[in-house]
Protein backbone atom coordinates (compact mmCIF):
# COMPACT_ATOMS: atom_id res chain seq x y z
CA UNK A 1 0.00 0.00 0.00
CA UNK A 2 1.69 2.97 -1.34
CA UNK A 3 1.09 7.21 -0.77
CA UNK A 4 0.48 8.77 -3.88
CA UNK A 5 2.78 11.70 -3.19
CA UNK A 6 1.21 14.21 -5.64
CA UNK A 7 -2.24 13.58 -4.69
CA UNK A 8 -1.56 13.97 -1.06
CA UNK A 9 0.32 17.41 -1.30
CA UNK A 10 -2.34 18.76 -4.02
CA UNK A 11 -4.70 17.32 -1.50
CA UNK A 12 -2.83 19.93 1.52
CA UNK A 13 -2.56 22.52 -0.68
CA UNK A 14 -6.23 22.95 -1.10
CA UNK A 15 -6.64 22.70 2.61
CA UNK A 16 -3.97 25.89 3.13
CA UNK A 17 -5.91 27.79 0.60
CA UNK A 18 -9.12 27.01 2.68
CA UNK A 19 -7.82 28.02 5.94
CA UNK A 20 -7.78 31.45 5.46
CA UNK A 21 -11.81 31.46 4.19
CA UNK A 22 -12.50 29.58 7.39
CA UNK A 23 -11.99 32.29 9.54
CA UNK A 24 -12.45 35.31 7.12
CA UNK A 25 -16.29 34.06 6.52
CA UNK A 26 -17.28 33.88 9.93
CA UNK A 27 -15.16 37.42 10.90
CA UNK A 28 -16.50 39.06 7.63
CA UNK A 29 -20.33 38.14 8.85
CA UNK A 30 -19.77 39.52 12.31
CA UNK A 31 -18.18 42.68 11.71
CA UNK A 32 -19.17 43.77 8.53
CA UNK A 33 -22.68 41.64 7.57
CA UNK A 34 -24.60 41.82 10.82
CA UNK A 35 -24.28 45.79 11.31
CA UNK A 36 -24.92 46.11 7.80
CA UNK A 37 -27.91 44.03 7.63
CA UNK A 38 -29.58 46.20 9.95
CA UNK A 39 -29.43 48.84 7.78
CA UNK A 40 -30.95 46.94 4.90
CA UNK A 41 -28.00 46.47 3.25
CA UNK A 42 -27.33 42.46 2.11
CA UNK A 43 -24.22 42.14 0.31
CA UNK A 44 -21.88 41.98 2.98
CA UNK A 45 -23.82 39.13 3.80
CA UNK A 46 -24.03 37.71 0.62
CA UNK A 47 -20.08 38.22 0.39
CA UNK A 48 -19.64 36.39 3.81
CA UNK A 49 -21.85 33.53 3.07
CA UNK A 50 -19.60 32.99 -0.33
CA UNK A 51 -16.68 32.82 1.32
CA UNK A 52 -17.62 30.32 4.26
CA UNK A 53 -19.42 28.08 0.78
CA UNK A 54 -15.80 28.47 -0.71
CA UNK A 55 -13.91 27.42 3.06
CA UNK A 56 -16.10 24.37 3.01
CA UNK A 57 -15.95 23.68 -0.50
CA UNK A 58 -12.22 23.57 -0.42
CA UNK A 59 -11.86 21.87 2.58
CA UNK A 60 -13.72 18.95 1.83
CA UNK A 61 -11.80 19.03 -1.36
CA UNK A 62 -8.83 18.73 -0.15
CA UNK A 63 -9.89 16.37 2.39
CA UNK A 64 -11.48 13.62 -0.20
CA UNK A 65 -8.27 14.20 -2.20
CA UNK A 66 -5.86 13.49 0.86
CA UNK A 67 -7.70 10.40 1.70
CA UNK A 68 -8.00 8.86 -1.90
CA UNK A 69 -3.98 9.56 -2.03
CA UNK A 70 -3.80 6.88 1.13
CA UNK A 71 -6.58 4.47 -0.31
CA UNK A 72 -7.39 4.60 -3.86
CA UNK A 73 -6.38 1.60 -5.50
CA UNK A 74 -5.92 -1.09 -3.11
CA UNK A 75 -8.56 -3.84 -2.79
CA UNK A 76 -10.56 -5.02 0.70
CA UNK A 77 -9.62 -7.83 1.75
CA UNK A 78 -11.90 -10.91 1.04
Amino acid sequence: MATDKDKLLKGIRYMAIAFPFIFLGPGLLFLAGIPALRDDNIIWLVISILLMGVAGFLSVKGLRTILSSFFDGTKPPA
